[in-house]
């Protein structure tokens, strides 16, 4: 009992510190967008200042949300992904990456196992 106590104290643990760097990667994102779209030498003179800044940042900090099953195991992932796909297909048409090829780290054969 002692090893299923260890065992499940590590996966504990090792969950926080993924939760940790995943919220620490989103934010630096989030301020780097914040740095960019406010930046002329960017966007020219269509800087985007406080208000609307912060209008993106609660969009952004929505879409997280919302889109986050695409990167799991979840019984969802596969629909996430797809939608998401189409999604920005509609936006940037041939120029899209296709998920598996955005996400080259997350393996297709995940998903294909866990219905195994």
């Amino acid at each position: 009992m002692k090893r299923s106590g260890l065992l499940k104290k590590q996966q504990t643990r090792d969950q926080v510190n993924r939760e940790v760097a995943s919220e620490t990667e989103r934010q630096y994102m989030v301020d780097l967008i914040c740095l960019v779209l406010n930046d002329p030498r960017i966007m020219g003179k269509d800087t985007f200042g406080a208000k609307r800044l912060q209008r993106i940042v609660e969009g952004l900090n929505k879409a997280y949300a919302e889109w986050y099953d695409a990167l799991t195991k979840s019984d969802e992932a596969d629909y996430y992904r797809v939608k998401l796909d189409d999604q920005l297909r509609a936006i940037l048409g041939d120029k899209l990456v296709p998920f598996d090829e955005r996400y080259r780290w997350i393996r297709p054969d995940t998903i294909a196992g866990r219905r195994r």
